[in-house]
């Protein structure tokens, strides 16, 4: 990990994977998390998808969920322009 690109990055705004992971296991911890997926792209471009202890209907709701959100995000985003 690139500690300068990671602290570079966070200044300017960006959510790194690194912030998010710990964002994560921090809600974890606190036990604030039921179940959750997660899509990553690699540094290698391919991509990875896990799930926690559910069942793979309830990963593909979840995942539904997440694709809403981002759209939900993006409408968004067109109005403020």
């Amino acid at each position: 990990m690139d500690e300068i690109k990671e602290r570079r990055d966070l200044r300017a705004g960006k959510v790194t994977p690194l912030a998010c992971a710990g964002s994560l296991q921090q809600a974890a911890e606190q036990g604030r998390i039921e179940a959750f997926v997660a899509v990553v792209k690699l540094a290698d471009g391919s991509i990875q998808t896990v799930w926690s202890h559910i069942q793979n209907t309830e990963a593909l709701g979840l995942l539904e969920c997440g694709k809403d959100d981002v759209m939900i995000q993006m409408r968004e985003g067109e109005r403020m322009d």
